[in-house]
């Protein structure tokens, strides 16, 4: 097991309260502000702190000394300082203060704020394998799923059960029967199914329905609705083996699913789905989510997968992000060998088809890191692998022919002084850096990539159509060059702008100076246009997906 610190720290702070508990070393002051703080000693016991007089509350002997003395009921257990006790004191501010920058949490809180706002009132379909149920983490996944529903996530949860049901067929002395890579299921493997089902359902519904038990003040409890949300068609005979009752997905009751995401609840699905004769099927647990997913037309679908990584055999170094053909590619090639894990493919196989099908990202996260869900959807790098549709169809390199297009584009910009002065001959010179979007034959948006020495790139001449400006070709745009820019080695875009400032903050760019560019470029820069220079670290290519997953809230 692994255990990482990223956002755990967070986690433990919103689930834990500040009674009972040693951190609490607060004074509280009934409306005035205690300035002066000291520790509380972890006894069985809390003392009221007053002026010559002192009440104590034993937990468990039900003695209770009410005020006697015209103090408030609140000092039985919050301890109250007497005003003249109190004595401010200034806070000399070192210039070492200002420069110390924020804590790890605050810095921390910071860059999640835009990932909690994105996933938001969305819904994100999240599969539990039985393996994690078993686990030691299991609890703990439990409270970050409570976390995410606080976060006003829409969660559905679809729950396997391959180990219980594996066990119960060894309790019933009943051998486990395959073919065409799919288990054939009589009466008594369904019964078996059946009871596998029911006790993890169960136990998700136990854990989730303590709800946020540590919250300061009365505990948030979360609703988890169960049903027949799904219905089921049989396998029936292939390659003439009967399945009996093996079954697989039709359809999901999407109406009634949506209804209940409304309201604030969870959404738990198992794999056992039935027909509209009253016929009961075992399915495949994976099956039911990306086709839940699909439906639903949801944001994420996410696989809590054994752990296993993708390595880059040329670099050895971690890949964590596919895009679809690429990961269809891997499939085809993984299939032929033994030694790969058979659930890492078939997750890779369904988020393939999710994300085909109309998810926007497929996740598969590993369900032996603790925070590693949240790590996955509230940070930069993520945890696990993101499968995700190829995003730039219509950009491509310009040619010779574009000349004409990309200068009747620009001509605009630059009769307004917001572009750089160039005429077609230079653009000509210079085709082979230029970016752009084609529509229908016709270019409606252009850019440069220049690089530059130190691993600096210039991103400039961005223009777009006037008439295309809120369709997000923009941001296709600039995703495309910081992937394009990534490949080449840099690890610092920047662009130089005098009226387009707000547009390149607002998707990460930072302002800096002429002085932070390059040496080359600084002896070409034109002090006079008084440019503004803002940069954009890309060094890290999970940052990359990430940032284009947020340019999609545009």
């Amino acid at each position: 097991m692994w255990v990482r610190p990223g956002v755990l720290p967070l986690r433990r702070l919103l689930f834990s309260s500040v009674y009972g508990h040693p951190r609490s070393s607060r004074v509280f002051t009934s409306g005035r502000a205690a300035l002066q703080v000291v520790a509380v000693p972890s006894t069985p016991m809390y003392e009221s702190i007053g002026a010559g007089h002192s009440h104590t509350f034993v937990p468990g002997r039900g003695s209770f000394n009410p005020p006697t003395d015209g103090q408030t009921a609140y000092s039985d257990f919050l301890p109250l300082v007497p005003p003249e006790s109190l004595r401010m004191q200034q806070i000399v501010q070192s210039e070492r203060d200002v420069t110390m920058g924020p804590s790890s949490f605050t810095a921390m809180f910071r860059d999640m704020s835009p990932y909690i706002n994105f996933h938001r009132s969305t819904t994100i379909v999240i599969h539990l394998p039985g393996e994690l149920v078993e686990s030691n983490l299991f609890g703990a996944v439990m409270h970050d799923i409570a976390l995410l529903n606080t976060f006003g996530v829409k969660l559905v949860l679809v729950a396997g059960s391959r180990p219980q049901l594996n066990r119960q067929l060894a309790l019933q002395n009943l051998s486990q029967r395959f073919d065409c890579g799919m288990r054939i299921t009589g009466p008594m493997e369904l019964q078996c199914a059946m009871d596998a089902a029911g006790s993890v359902r169960f136990q998700i519904e136990g854990y989730l329905g303590r709800g946020i038990v540590n919250s300061p003040g009365r505990a948030r409890t979360m609703n988890v609705s169960s049903g027949n949300f799904i219905t089921a068609q049989p396998v029936g005979i292939r390659g003439g083996v009967d399945f009996i009752n093996t079954g697989e997905m039709r359809r999901l009751n999407v109406e009634k699913v949506r209804a209940i995401l409304d309201d604030g609840d969870i959404v738990l699905i198992s794999s056992i789905g039935y027909s509209a004769s009253g016929e009961v099927f075992s399915c495949v647990s994976e099956h039911v989510a990306s086709k839940c997913a699909i439906q639903l037309e949801s944001s994420k679908l996410i696989f809590m997968h054994n752990g296993e990584e993708l390595i880059d055999s040329r670099s050895n170094s971690v890949v964590q992000t596919l895009v679809v053909e690429q990961a269809q590619q891997y499939l085809e090639l993984a299939r032929q060998k033994p030694d790969i894990s058979r659930d890492f493919l078939l997750y890779l196989k369904e988020s393939i088809k999710a994300c085909v099908n109309g998810v926007k990202r497929s996740h598969l996260v590993s369900r032996h890191v603790d925070g590693g869900l949240l790590e996955e959807l509230f940070t930069r790098d993520g945890e696990g692998i993101m499968i995700t549709k190829h995003m730039y169809e219509g950009i491509r390199m310009a040619t010779i022919n574009d000349i004409v297009s990309i200068m009747r584009l620009i001509q605009p910009l630059l009769d307004d002084d917001v572009l750089v002065s160039r005429d077609q001959e230079q653009i000509e010179s210079n085709v082979d850096t230029f970016t752009v979007v084609e529509r229908d034959g016709a270019i409606i948006a252009c850019c440069t990539l220049q690089p530059y020495e130190n691993s600096f790139a210039e991103m400039g001449c961005v223009a777009v159509d006037p008439n295309y400006r809120n369709l997000g070709k923009g941001n296709a745009m600039l995703g495309y060059i910081m992937r394009k820019a990534a490949a080449m080695g840099v690890t610092q875009l920047f662009v130089m702008t005098t009226r387009t400032a707000h547009w390149f903050l607002e998707r990460g760019f930072v302002e800096a100076t002429v002085n932070d560019l390059p040496p080359s470029k600084l002896a070409k820069v034109d002090l006079k246009r008084k440019s503004k220079v803002y940069i954009c670290d890309i060094s890290r290519k999970r940052a990359l997906d990430e940032k284009e997953l947020l340019l999609q809230m545009e």
